[in-house]
């Protein structure tokens, strides 16, 4: 048997975390004495301890970590959680990669002309008088994570009837604030031929930015999309829309082509 203290100290958790390990019921001493609460612990605990330690080590809650030792036989249930954790690390991977690059970028940035924001100069905004389009659309309010879900039904739609695109898809938000998981808009395709199932779409005068490359940079779009409208005295009339140029399926994030509307009068 090994005291709180030898086991602490073989095992490199401090007695503190011990107690709380106990308290929760993660690792409970072998052992208490009930003359003086003195905690002892077996041995064989210390392979128990060394897999808290590598289950921590790989960002496991403690909650999932008791289920894991409640269920210790379980290779597969071990299996899949890990499966499933080295997903999760994969994608923070690609987040934290891409935040280290832009920072990367702004430092450049800032030691150049002291302007983080000087990129907002560099977002082009033309003023177009947009063609009317026969639309075949739905309207939902939706999760925007499961957008690529609703386009696809809608496509499935226009094959099921035979219809024939005649434009790039596009994205009609019809929500007065920024909603993400209770988004109202629109999804639409162009067609060649109009049916009792379509509706003129016809935005009319827009001022228009393309956005390349990931979605985050979509609110420097807006942002300097409001700036010019209100430095040019226009007012918006009408939802903002977004006409995808390049496939949202196929087309890697740092690729893709996606231009920004906003009706004006």
């Amino acid at each position: 048997m090994l005291t709180i203290g030898e086991f602490s100290k073989i095992s490199h958790l401090t007695l503190k975390t011990l107690r709380y390990y106990d308290e929760i019921g993660l690792l409970k001493p072998d052992f208490i004495d009930a003359n003086n609460n003195y905690r002892y612990y077996n041995i064989s605990q210390l392979e128990t301890a060394l897999l808290i330690a590598r289950l921590k080590n790989y960002l496991f809650s403690l909650e999932d970590i008791k289920i894991i030792l409640t269920n210790r036989d379980d290779t597969e249930l071990l299996s899949n959680k890990m499966k499933i954790k080295q997903e999760n690390l994969t994608q923070q991977l690609t987040i934290y990669s891409s935040m280290l690059k832009e920072l990367k970028l702004d430092i450049q940035v800032l030691d150049k002309d002291g302007n983080i924001m000087s990129y907002l100069d560099q977002i082009e905004i033309k003023l177009v008088d947009h063609v009317a389009y026969d639309i075949f659309s739905q309207r939902k309010k939706i999760n925007t994570a499961d957008f690529l879900k609703h386009f696809s039904e809608l496509f499935s739609k226009i094959l099921f009837r035979n219809l024939s695109p005649s434009a790039k898809p596009l994205t009609i938000f019809h929500s007065s604030e920024y909603e993400p998981d209770n988004y109202d808009v629109e999804i639409a395709i162009p067609l060649t031929n109009a049916t009792n199932e379509t509706k003129v779409f016809n935005p009319g005068l827009c001022a228009m930015a393309t956005l390349i490359g990931s979605y985050d940079k979509l609110p420097s779009i807006h942002t300097k999309l409001h700036v010019w409208i209100n430095e040019n005295n226009y007012k918006l009339n009408g939802a903002p829309f977004e006409v995808y140029q390049t496939d949202p399926y196929s087309t890697q994030e740092d690729n893709s082509i996606i231009e920004v509307f906003f009706p004006i009068k």
